[in-house]
């Protein structure tokens, strides 16, 4: 769970497709690695994890063992949603406690706010889905795969289920087409 012994940072967030508002849950948990980075240029790795996204509590639950105190971005990466780094100047961590940080709550959680508004109430955030292709924009080229993947009634735990819900049909297609008309890109520092 997300409040393991041994956890040194708790991580809110949701993904667009996999949210689902009247259950406020997500239509699956998934793995997620998430990087701690240095806030300034290059951005270095400092430490990363994989976990999962608990579906029920929008939570992942990190261990970084090589983080010292300091200050750093948090980049979520999905493999199908769109990467997404905290907000300008990054967050701070003290060595043997927990950091938490919440994309939930608003936009600007996210660098540049870049999140989209899945819920009124609770208002609720989240990272973009759609970037199937993991090239940092949602475009012609992820619907493209959507597509082809729909007609090909493909199921299961592919790429291409931008909602989670184990079929790749049109509601994953119509998810990357509006992303992809409102130009959706990666913003990071």
């Amino acid at each position: 769970t997300a409040d393991s012994s041994g956890v040194n940072a708790v991580i809110n967030f949701a993904i667009q497709g996999y949210y689902n508002p009247s259950t406020n849950r997500l239509n699956m948990e998934d793995t997620v690695r998430i990087y701690l980075r240095q806030i300034s240029l290059p951005y270095s790795i400092v430490d990363s994890t994989i976990t999962l996204l608990d579906s029920a509590l929008l939570k992942a639950a990190c261990v970084f063992p090589n983080v010292g105190t300091g200050t750093y971005y948090i980049q979520i990466k999905h493999r199908n949603a769109l990467e997404t780094w905290s907000k300008i100047g990054g967050q701070s961590y003290t060595s043997g406690s927990t950091l938490n940080f919440d994309f939930l709550q608003t936009a600007g959680n996210a660098f540049s706010g870049n999140q989209i508004q899945v819920d009124a109430s609770p208002v609720r955030f989240a990272i973009y889905g759609g970037d199937v292709n993991q090239d940092g924009f949602i475009d012609g080229s992820d619907g493209l795969l959507v597509d082809n993947d729909a007609a090909d009634f493909e199921s299961g735990y592919v790429t291409s289920d931008v909602d989670g819900n184990r079929f790749v049909d049109g509601s994953d297609a119509a998810i990357v087409d509006n992303n992809a008309f409102n130009f959706i890109s990666v913003a990071r520092p």
